[in-house]
């Protein structure tokens, strides 16, 4: 089943898809709400599908629909940083657990919306990847236990501004040598001489901005993906593949990375984590997304397409 949420007459509407091009509204106000009803909720959204379909319910035509994220009020979004194979063979030292950021439900955008870039942001990059969405409470689960708390999976593009991010959000602080831990710098190369700088890096502005977490068109019930260590992934840039990988290449998988979280932090129902971005490169873009950057593509359309989840498409827009 694949749900969604548009603004109908200004009114945020949830949906269930009836066809490829039509839908039904359900009676729920936000999509947490259906989530949080568990199998009562898919059961009425099923059966508004099929009353649909038998034209006991009238079809939304779905032409140019005014979209939002598929779940537009989580408590929280988790990303799970350079959980690719493509990027970790570049790391010093192998991570040893999942590693994580978080953004806000502002950074929420949908399908057809714009993704809206400062000049300050600059250096920005696109980030394909599935996003897990919870069906109930999680907290402390094993990772056998993992999938049984999802509700289903959406897309998302994860802009990442390494410019700000390396630029005004980086910061190298030289401390004395008894402030200096071993954990501090044990992750790092060793530099020359007396060896006592800590390097801080923040991720707010870099990942979390405005219309940084574009999500959807819809949110694919768990049923549907059998396996979500083996999606196809790509992205795109005008039209052009930047990215074509798959989440069977992840460092850590999805499972692993749904227990950590849960270690970390109570997972709600509608919570989201971006499981990790595809990277893997094409000719054309041999560096794939790390090399692809979203501000000299003004007024383009950026793509994000995963097998069996659908494709999220957004404008860039630059803001001066």
């Amino acid at each position: 089943m694949k749900l969604g949420t548009i603004r109908i007459d200004g009114k945020p509407t949830v949906i269930a898809r009836v066809a490829d091009e039509a839908a039904v509204a359900l009676d729920f106000a936000w999509m947490e709400d259906l989530i949080e009803a568990g199998d009562k909720g898919l059961d009425q959204a099923n059966e508004a599908i099929v009353a649909a379909l038998a034209g006991k319910l009238p079809v939304i035509e779905l032409g140019n629909p005014d979209w939002m994220a598929p779940n537009p009020r989580p408590s929280k979004i988790l990303g799970c940083a350079v959980n690719n194979n493509n990027l970790n063979e570049k790391a010093m030292k192998p991570m040893t657990a999942p590693m994580f950021f978080i953004k806000g439900r502002s950074a929420l955008t949908g399908h057809n919306k714009t993704i809206d870039l400062l000049a300050d942001h600059g250096q920005s990059i696109p980030e394909p990847e599935p996003v897990v969405v919870f069906g109930k409470r999680a907290k402390n689960i094993a990772p056998e236990e993992a999938l049984d708390y999802v509700f289903g999976y959406t897309l998302t593009n994860d802009v990442t501004a390494s410019g700000v991010k390396f630029g005004q959000d980086s910061i190298a602080l030289k401390q004395t040598a008894d402030v200096v831990k071993p954990h501090h710098t044990a992750w790092r190369p060793k530099f020359e001489g007396e060896d006592t700088w800590l390097l801080f890096i923040y991720h707010s502005k870099s990942k979390a901005a405005d219309t940084f977490a574009a999500m959807g068109p819809w949110l694919t019930t768990k049923d549907e993906v059998p396996n979500p260590n083996a999606l196809n992934v790509r992205g795109y840039i005008d039209g052009e593949c930047y990215a074509d990988d798959s989440t069977g290449n992840y460092f850590f998988p999805v499972e692993r990375v749904i227990s950590e979280a849960s270690k970390w932090f109570t997972m709600e129902p509608g919570d989201c984590i971006h499981t990790g971005t595809a990277s893997k490169g094409t000719p054309k873009f041999p560096r794939g997304n790390i090399g692809t950057y979203l501000n000299l593509y003004d007024g383009k359309v950026t793509d994000v397409e995963i097998d069996g989840l659908g494709r999220l498409s957004n404008r860039i827009r630059m803001i001066p």
